[in-house]
């Protein structure tokens, strides 16, 4: 018997994950271009801030994405004065990637702008319902990650 299509979508993890992404574009972009950040950058700035001098590759590693994307936003990134990439002496093949001074400059206002983005996200949220959100949110993303492993082998 087939699904009714209004009860399988909002029954669907996919559903509200889709929703969440662009109630969360429409809450950040405004916010980030006020910072003269694009909303797709703040993945990448929080990795470098956090791991300065960390490989090209490791990074995209920690942020799921794809070696291409990430070669061209940080290219843009390099361009416009936000990261600096140079070479690993030990691995001359390697890009070692990090943050420059206006980078740093600005990573409070970013913190802030997430913090308000966080806050928002749960707002009415005790603590256990918060924590509990955020694991069950890391496991979708692990069981994600291991279907994907398994259609590679």
């Amino acid at each position: 018997m087939p699904c009714n299509l209004a009860l399988c979508r909002h029954k669907a993890p996919g559903h509200h994950l889709a929703v969440l992404h662009r109630l969360s574009a429409a809450f950040l972009a405004p916010r980030m271009r006020e910072l003269g950040l694009k909303r797709g950058w703040i993945g990448v700035l929080l990795e470098v801030l956090d791991r300065p001098g960390q490989p090209q590759d490791a990074l995209c590693k920690s942020l799921k994405v794809d070696p291409a994307a990430t070669a061209r936003t940080l290219f843009e990134l390099e361009k416009r004065g936000y990261v600096n990439r140079f070479e690993d002496e030990r691995d001359r093949r390697q890009k070692l990637v990090s943050p420059t001074q206006k980078t740093l400059d600005l990573a409070q206002g970013l913190f802030a702008v997430l913090k308000d983005h966080n806050q928002a996200l749960f707002q009415g949220f005790d603590p256990v319902r918060r924590e509990l959100a955020l694991g069950i949110l890391a496991d979708m993303a692990a069981n994600l990650e291991d279907a994907l492993t398994r259609e590679d082998s």
